[in-house]
């Protein structure tokens, strides 16, 4: 019996233009750094680190600490240094970033829907920035972030998908068993999941080389819900 609905952000609860999303990010970001690193040297070894920090997490350290070990080292820049910039950075820059983003007016309210319906509530996309920004992307989507039980962020979490560990991490935090969760994404990779025995509702249309448990819009997403299908 599935007792949480996770859900991921991009692309299936709001579209975003990575590419473009990623340059305007850069953008904004780098030149905080200026004084320290060349704008083109701060952004590239920045997506270096955040490669390290999905690619290999460390025992017992969050998905942040990796990141600033890894680009601490490379730049030769303390941690104490580094880290009131990018907390400036995501208080006062990240919002001006909603522009690039559209809504999907299903999204918020499959979400708003399922809690009603007694469903716990997850966030379930990549760790890789900090918990104020991933809410505030919740905010974006049209949607409550104090609503979700869990908000996996690049602070509080230790791994990044497709990770299996990222899943079980959810499942713990939401104190149920992951054959107890239902995860939503329109990203293939997700479907590791389902190794952990997660149900897996895939937003699109059929992949060939996917096995997934429901498919499907939003919409039918709901009328599972509404149905008592899940």
């Amino acid at each position: 019996m599935i007792q949480a609905i996770l859900f991921d952000i991009k692309e299936t609860l709001t579209n975003i233009n990575s590419s473009d999303f990623m340059r305007n990010y850069l953008g904004f970001l780098a030149p905080r750094f200026a004084h320290l690193l060349p704008p083109d040297k701060f952004s590239k070894q920045l997506l270096k680190s955040m490669e390290v920090m999905r690619n290999e997490p460390k025992p017992g350290q969050t998905n942040m600490q990796t990141f600033y070990d890894d680009f601490s080292k490379a730049t030769n820049q303390s941690y104490q240094t580094l880290h009131p910039i990018f907390e400036e950075f995501y208080e006062s820059d990240f919002p001006a970033l909603r522009c690039l983003i559209r809504v999907i007016p299903q999204g918020a309210k499959v979400v708003e829907y399922a809690i009603q319906q007694g469903f716990l509530a997850a966030v379930a996309s990549n760790p890789v920035i900090p918990l104020i920004a991933i809410r505030e992307q919740l905010r974006w989507a049209g949607l409550n972030p104090d609503h979700f039980k869990v908000i996996p962020a690049w602070d509080n979490f230790h791994f990044c998908k497709p990770h299996l560990e990222f899943f079980r991490e959810i499942a713990d935090c939401l104190d149920v068993k992951p054959e107890s969760c239902l995860l939503v994404s329109d990203n293939i990779e997700d479907k590791v999941c389902q190794e952990l025995g997660m149900k897996l509702f895939y937003v699109g249309t059929n992949q060939s080389e996917m096995q997934t448990d429901y498919l499907g819009c939003l919409d039918d997403l709901v009328h599972l819900i509404s149905q008592g299908n899940l």
